[in-house]
């Protein structure tokens, strides 16, 4: 009586779950009437003979709910985790900025976070703004037409190739603009960090980096 009641009992449960929308018609009607008999025949007496008796017969209908139950779960899961993938991503990948140690300029860009700036056959631009860097105000670089490519400096001076060299910004240059700071002629070296943000190298004639600044749009 104990093992038919458990097997009641289970019944009853199964008939308050929520319908899983993953799980065929057919598969559960054919789960729910095995169930069914299984319950009923743990009230006969069963020939000594057949193995399928008593204690295994409940062990068996448990395990069978146990398995149904997980596969069930696992497919509502998996259909979860198919509905919230963006495709990406917030792949960072090993290119991301995860170490503290990458450089400013070797960031990726906010939008194609895949790749770092293009390198462009485009020549370097030059610019003569005569803007004091003491300060820099917002939509300067929209201004001066700075882009987000690395551009060529093919076309510049030997002597400015050689600087960029020295400051091993000669592959990451977009534009350069001769104007002060704090009233003193500096060469300002634009290179671009992402798609809206540059690191600016304020150059004294002697191609020493007085300062570096950080412009984001």
């Amino acid at each position: 009586m104990e093992k038919r009641d458990k097997a009641e009992e289970l019944m009853k449960a199964l008939r308050n779950l929520e319908p899983l929308e993953d799980v065929p018609t057919d598969v559960s009607s054919r789960f729910q009437e095995t169930l069914a008999n299984l319950a009923s025949s743990a009230s006969h007496t069963q020939p000594k003979k057949n193995w399928l008796t008593g204690s295994n017969q409940f062990a068996l209908a448990a395990s069978f709910t146990l398995v149904f139950a997980l596969g069930a779960v696992f497919t509502l899961n998996s259909g979860n985790e198919s509905g919230n993938s963006t495709g990406i991503s917030q792949n960072q990948g090993t290119n991301g900025p995860a170490d503290s140690d990458v450089k400013e300029d070797q960031l990726l860009y906010s939008a194609g976070e895949g790749s770092i700036p293009e390198t462009s056959n485009t020549p370097i631009k030059l610019s003569n703004s005569a803007h004091d860097y003491l300060s820099i105000p917002a939509g300067f670089q929209e201004t001066l037409g700075v882009g987000i490519t690395w551009n060529s400096p093919s076309t510049l001076e030997l002597s400015t190739i050689k600087c960029l060299k020295a400051l091993e910004l000669d592959q990451s240059t977009n534009l350069i603009d001769a104007g002060f700071l704090d009233g003193m002629a500096v060469t300002a070296i634009w290179t671009p960090v992402s798609s809206s943000s540059w690191n600016i190298y304020l150059v004294a004639a002697s191609c020493n980096v007085l300062e570096k600044k950080f412009v984001k749009e």
